[in-house]
């Protein structure tokens, strides 16, 4: 792909498309290439984890998306930085028990060494 912001926003969106891809496939070895290794992801729940903590409530089925839809995006390139902003709608079991999740998000790319890799997701649930 191109080098201009044009090109990298295609590029970021198509990147958000294969993660929420995988996230819904439980895809764990691509949502490893496309997360960094100091991710930091603020669920709406005020819950924090890590890559290797998100990685595992995947492996373990304690979180299962079974759906994402992405609404009202907007992607800034600053540099070798992108900010996603939206709203996100997920269908999600959560310890075996289905829940509709409706909340806005921030999500940052960062370019580095193994390419771009998501360093932040910050999630916010929007009230029924």
């Amino acid at each position: 792909m191109g080098t201009g912001p044009d090109a990298i926003t295609r590029e970021i969106r198509a990147l958000e498309d294969q993660r929420y891809k995988a996230m819904v496939d439980g895809d764990l070895a691509t949502l490893d290439r496309l997360l960094g290794d100091g991710l930091v992801y603020t669920h709406s729940s005020s819950a924090v984890d890590g890559k290797a903590s998100y990685l595992e409530s995947l492996r373990s089925k304690k979180v299962v998306y079974r759906k994402a839809e992405r609404a009202d995006e907007r992607i800034q390139v600053h540099g070798d930085a992108a900010v996603i902003t939206g709203e996100l709608r997920l269908d999600v079991l959560l310890d075996g028990n289905p829940r509709a999740l409706r909340s806005r998000f921030l999500t940052v790319w960062a370019k580095g060494p193994k390419g771009w890799q998501m360093v932040a997701l910050q999630s916010t649930s929007i009230p029924a």
